[in-house]
């Protein structure tokens, strides 16, 4: 099982995506992390996201993240067919299709709720245990809350 999550440029509807990262649930060394640079037509850019949530510069993106097309290309070949669960998905999803569509390739893989992984009797568990800590707003850590929630109210990952 996949757990994802994006850092966005903000939460305005022109935001782009600037980090993914992904794991899978029992085996944390199938994983990957990066910064995206931002595609030449990707102008906005909210300072307070920037100061206030994921503290990721524009700059630290241009100078360490990988192309859109890359960026592209390494999920697909890591997600293919499979399903990725995030806590946001319409945020989420729409991020990826950003990044999907300038780079012009084909999303190769499926976007779900992790949500509909918990069981109503357990959502509230989930939740409580998912804010104990302070979400780092880093995809990675993030990631790591996420399967750490899961795992709180289901041990054994069913």
């Amino acid at each position: 099982m996949i757990i994802m999550d994006i850092e966005a440029s903000g939460l305005a509807p022109e935001s782009y995506p600037i980090e993914v990262a992904w794991r899978h649930r029992s085996n944390p060394k199938l994983c990957d992390s990066f910064l995206i640079k931002p595609a030449k037509d990707w102008l906005f850019w909210d300072q307070y996201a920037e100061y206030r949530i994921h503290h990721i510069s524009r700059t630290e993106l241009e100078t360490c993240g990988i192309s859109v097309t890359e960026a592209a290309n390494r999920l697909n070949l890591a997600l293919r067919g499979k399903t990725a669960y995030t806590d946001a998905p319409e945020y989420d999803r729409g991020w990826i299709s950003v990044l999907f569509k300038s780079a012009g390739i084909e999303r190769g893989f499926e976007i779900r709720s992790v949500f509909t992984l918990v069981p109503p009797s357990k959502e509230a568990a989930f939740r409580r245990h998912f804010v104990q800590k302070p979400v780092a707003h880093r995809a990675m850590e993030d990631v790591v809350q996420i399967i750490g929630s899961l795992n709180y109210i289901s041990p054994d990952g069913a």
